[in-house]
């Protein structure tokens, strides 16, 4: 049972994107400051994950996964608020950690609703 401030898996379209993928421990996903999947755990995560409570942070370390984040429910594309986190470059130790903003002049956080959690 997931709380209103905890990601819940969801088998949303990413049912199909099941796969063994060979992640490492350096793979690492935080949602909201907190981990929520590493390494070989991520296989079990992959697809759309629902974030009922919204968030606007995210971290992804290692080479071999990427999120992206979604304002809308069920990962589905909402024009210039749809963002990638992992850079997918094992040449970097570096983590990709972004905090979900927007606008021209005045910058505003947007919350992510869903994301999904893929293989690079």
């Amino acid at each position: 049972i997931f709380t209103s401030t905890e990601a819940a898996h969801m088998e949303l379209r990413g049912a199909a994107m099941r796969s063994n993928a060979s992640f490492t421990i350096n793979d690492q996903v935080f949602v909201n400051g907190a981990m929520y999947a590493e390494s070989a755990a991520l296989n079990d995560h992959l697809g759309c994950n629902e974030y009922p409570a919204g968030t606007s942070s995210f971290k992804v370390c290692g080479c071999g996964v990427k999120v992206h984040a979604f304002m809308m429910t069920e990962c589905q594309q909402y024009e210039h608020y749809d963002t990638q986190i992992g850079q997918c470059d094992c040449s970097t130790k570096a983590c990709d950690e972004k905090t979900l903003s927007s606008g021209y002049t005045d910058k505003f956080e947007w919350k992510a609703v869903a994301f999904k959690i893929s293989a690079c």
